[in-house]
Protein backbone atom coordinates (compact mmCIF):
# COMPACT_ATOMS: atom_id res chain seq x y z
CA UNK A 1 0.00 0.00 0.00
CA UNK A 2 1.60 3.26 -0.70
CA UNK A 3 2.34 6.16 2.04
CA UNK A 4 0.67 9.13 2.38
CA UNK A 5 3.13 12.26 1.50
CA UNK A 6 2.74 14.35 4.26
CA UNK A 7 3.66 17.45 2.19
CA UNK A 8 0.27 16.75 -0.08
CA UNK A 9 -2.37 19.31 0.52
CA UNK A 10 -6.14 18.04 1.44
CA UNK A 11 -8.67 18.52 -0.23
CA UNK A 12 -10.62 19.06 2.66
CA UNK A 13 -8.73 21.52 5.11
CA UNK A 14 -9.69 21.58 8.86
CA UNK A 15 -11.84 24.73 10.12
CA UNK A 16 -9.88 27.24 12.48
CA UNK A 17 -11.96 28.17 15.32
CA UNK A 18 -10.95 31.56 17.37
CA UNK A 19 -11.87 30.56 21.04
CA UNK A 20 -12.68 32.76 23.95
CA UNK A 21 -12.17 31.12 27.54
CA UNK A 22 -13.97 33.18 29.90
CA UNK A 23 -15.41 33.60 33.24
CA UNK A 24 -18.95 34.60 33.65
CA UNK A 25 -20.42 36.31 36.60
CA UNK A 26 -23.90 35.97 38.21
CA UNK A 27 -27.08 37.57 35.97
CA UNK A 28 -27.59 40.20 38.23
CA UNK A 29 -23.74 41.08 37.93
CA UNK A 30 -24.56 41.13 34.35
CA UNK A 31 -27.51 43.45 34.67
CA UNK A 32 -25.73 46.36 36.78
CA UNK A 33 -22.63 46.39 34.48
CA UNK A 34 -25.13 46.61 31.49
CA UNK A 35 -26.37 49.73 33.86
CA UNK A 36 -22.85 51.53 34.59
CA UNK A 37 -22.52 51.36 31.04
CA UNK A 38 -25.59 53.43 30.10
CA UNK A 39 -24.02 55.96 32.45
CA UNK A 40 -20.58 55.94 31.41
CA UNK A 41 -22.83 56.42 27.19
CA UNK A 42 -24.83 59.09 28.85
CA UNK A 43 -21.78 60.94 30.47
CA UNK A 44 -19.21 61.02 27.46
CA UNK A 45 -20.50 57.91 24.73
CA UNK A 46 -19.01 54.65 23.91
CA UNK A 47 -19.24 52.48 21.30
CA UNK A 48 -22.24 50.46 20.60
CA UNK A 49 -20.17 47.34 21.41
CA UNK A 50 -19.33 47.78 24.43
CA UNK A 51 -23.31 48.71 25.54
CA UNK A 52 -24.11 45.48 24.09
CA UNK A 53 -20.83 43.41 25.11
CA UNK A 54 -22.17 41.52 28.21
CA UNK A 55 -19.91 41.33 30.89
CA UNK A 56 -17.43 38.86 31.92
CA UNK A 57 -13.58 38.40 32.59
CA UNK A 58 -11.09 36.78 29.32
CA UNK A 59 -9.08 34.33 30.19
CA UNK A 60 -7.53 33.82 27.31
CA UNK A 61 -8.00 33.42 23.77
CA UNK A 62 -6.63 30.81 21.28
CA UNK A 63 -7.10 29.27 17.60
CA UNK A 64 -7.49 25.63 17.30
CA UNK A 65 -8.80 23.30 14.02
CA UNK A 66 -12.05 21.82 14.97
CA UNK A 67 -10.49 18.74 15.73
CA UNK A 68 -9.74 19.63 18.99
CA UNK A 69 -11.63 18.57 21.81
CA UNK A 70 -10.40 22.49 23.40
CA UNK A 71 -13.48 22.26 26.16
CA UNK A 72 -11.23 18.51 27.22
CA UNK A 73 -7.99 20.37 27.50
CA UNK A 74 -9.22 22.88 29.68
CA UNK A 75 -11.05 20.47 31.93
CA UNK A 76 -7.78 18.38 31.71
CA UNK A 77 -5.42 21.68 32.73
CA UNK A 78 -8.10 23.20 35.43
CA UNK A 79 -8.69 19.61 37.12
CA UNK A 80 -7.06 20.29 40.37
CA UNK A 81 -8.99 23.50 40.71
CA UNK A 82 -11.68 24.07 43.06
CA UNK A 83 -14.88 27.17 42.79
CA UNK A 84 -13.80 30.69 44.67
CA UNK A 85 -15.80 33.89 45.00
CA UNK A 86 -14.80 36.47 42.97
CA UNK A 87 -14.43 40.08 43.98
CA UNK A 88 -15.46 43.43 43.11
CA UNK A 89 -14.07 46.68 43.77
CA UNK A 90 -14.45 50.06 41.66
CA UNK A 91 -13.39 50.83 38.99
CA UNK A 92 -9.90 51.78 37.14
CA UNK A 93 -8.82 52.55 33.68
CA UNK A 94 -5.84 51.02 31.71
CA UNK A 95 -3.65 53.46 29.62
CA UNK A 96 -3.23 53.48 25.74
CA UNK A 97 -1.67 56.43 24.89
CA UNK A 98 -4.39 59.08 24.40
CA UNK A 99 -7.26 56.27 25.05
CA UNK A 100 -8.52 54.35 28.12
CA UNK A 101 -10.28 51.18 28.70
CA UNK A 102 -12.64 51.57 31.97
CA UNK A 103 -12.87 48.52 33.64
CA UNK A 104 -13.91 47.06 37.42
CA UNK A 105 -11.14 45.79 39.43
CA UNK A 106 -11.22 42.08 40.60
CA UNK A 107 -9.87 42.61 44.38
CA UNK A 108 -8.69 39.05 44.56
CA UNK A 109 -7.21 38.10 40.68
CA UNK A 110 -4.35 35.81 41.59
CA UNK A 111 -6.55 32.70 41.74
CA UNK A 112 -7.47 34.08 38.43
CA UNK A 113 -4.36 34.40 36.85
CA UNK A 114 -3.81 30.92 38.30
CA UNK A 115 -6.90 29.75 35.73
CA UNK A 116 -5.18 31.03 33.03
CA UNK A 117 -1.38 30.17 33.83
CA UNK A 118 -2.62 26.48 34.18
CA UNK A 119 -4.32 26.59 30.57
CA UNK A 120 -1.32 27.89 29.18
CA UNK A 121 0.75 25.93 30.18
CA UNK A 122 -0.90 22.56 31.32
CA UNK A 123 1.98 20.57 32.04
CA UNK A 124 3.74 23.32 34.48
CA UNK A 125 3.55 21.90 38.01
CA UNK A 126 1.49 24.35 40.48
CA UNK A 127 3.39 25.36 43.56
CA UNK A 128 0.96 25.18 47.11
CA UNK A 129 -0.05 28.46 47.99
CA UNK A 130 1.42 30.48 50.91
CA UNK A 131 -1.44 31.14 53.32
CA UNK A 132 -1.97 34.78 54.42
CA UNK A 133 -2.43 36.33 57.47
CA UNK A 134 -2.52 39.43 59.40
CA UNK A 135 0.15 40.79 60.79
CA UNK A 136 0.69 42.40 64.01
CA UNK A 137 3.26 44.74 65.59
CA UNK A 138 5.37 41.82 67.23
CA UNK A 139 5.78 40.33 63.70
CA UNK A 140 9.30 40.63 62.31
CA UNK A 141 9.34 42.36 58.83
CA UNK A 142 9.15 40.39 55.52
CA UNK A 143 10.90 41.15 52.14
CA UNK A 144 7.60 38.38 50.90
CA UNK A 145 6.28 40.62 47.99
CA UNK A 146 3.35 39.35 46.21
CA UNK A 147 3.12 37.33 43.18
CA UNK A 148 3.43 38.90 39.81
CA UNK A 149 0.23 38.94 37.66
CA UNK A 150 0.63 37.41 34.46
CA UNK A 151 -2.47 39.16 33.90
CA UNK A 152 -5.12 41.84 35.36
CA UNK A 153 -7.88 40.00 35.54
CA UNK A 154 -11.13 42.48 35.03
CA UNK A 155 -14.83 43.61 33.32
CA UNK A 156 -14.50 45.89 31.04
CA UNK A 157 -17.13 48.86 30.71
CA UNK A 158 -15.70 50.33 27.52
CA UNK A 159 -12.56 50.43 25.61
CA UNK A 160 -10.70 53.10 23.41
CA UNK A 161 -12.10 55.86 25.33
CA UNK A 162 -10.53 59.21 25.04
CA UNK A 163 -8.88 60.45 27.87
CA UNK A 164 -9.96 63.77 27.81
CA UNK A 165 -13.33 62.30 28.11
CA UNK A 166 -13.09 61.04 30.60
CA UNK A 167 -11.92 63.82 32.45
CA UNK A 168 -15.01 65.29 31.50
CA UNK A 169 -16.39 63.15 34.33
CA UNK A 170 -16.52 65.62 38.02
CA UNK A 171 -18.34 62.31 39.89
CA UNK A 172 -17.22 58.89 39.29
CA UNK A 173 -18.71 57.58 42.47
CA UNK A 174 -21.24 55.76 40.80
CA UNK A 175 -18.83 53.40 39.16
CA UNK A 176 -17.51 52.29 42.88
CA UNK A 177 -18.97 48.77 42.05
CA UNK A 178 -18.74 46.11 44.62
CA UNK A 179 -20.18 42.77 44.43
CA UNK A 180 -18.95 39.36 44.70
CA UNK A 181 -19.91 35.78 43.01
CA UNK A 182 -19.25 32.37 43.74
CA UNK A 183 -16.93 31.19 39.99
CA UNK A 184 -18.00 27.67 39.40
CA UNK A 185 -17.40 27.16 35.88
CA UNK A 186 -15.15 28.24 32.58
CA UNK A 187 -16.81 29.31 29.84
CA UNK A 188 -15.81 28.42 26.16
CA UNK A 189 -17.05 30.07 23.13
CA UNK A 190 -15.79 30.19 19.92
CA UNK A 191 -16.27 31.54 16.18
CA UNK A 192 -14.87 31.29 12.33
CA UNK A 193 -11.11 32.52 12.76
CA UNK A 194 -10.20 35.62 10.93
CA UNK A 195 -13.97 36.72 11.24
CA UNK A 196 -15.88 39.63 13.31
CA UNK A 197 -18.69 37.10 13.35
CA UNK A 198 -20.37 36.65 16.66
CA UNK A 199 -19.43 34.03 19.32
CA UNK A 200 -20.86 31.21 19.99
CA UNK A 201 -21.48 28.86 23.25
CA UNK A 202 -18.91 25.64 22.73
CA UNK A 203 -19.35 24.06 26.17
CA UNK A 204 -18.26 24.70 30.12
CA UNK A 205 -15.81 23.11 32.19
CA UNK A 206 -17.13 22.96 35.92
CA UNK A 207 -14.75 23.71 38.66
CA UNK A 208 -15.00 20.96 41.47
Amino acid sequence: MPKKNPDQISLFPETLYEYHILLSPSDAIKEDVDGLKQQLHELIGIAERDRKSIAHITLLKMEAFESTDVKALIKKAVSGFTKFTIKLNGHDAFEHGTERTFIIKIENPYPIDDLVSAIKQPNRKRVPKVVNRQTSIIDKPSDHKPKKLGMIPHITIARNVLAADLEKIEDFTPFDYINEWVCDRITIRRRLAGTDKLFTPAGEVKLG
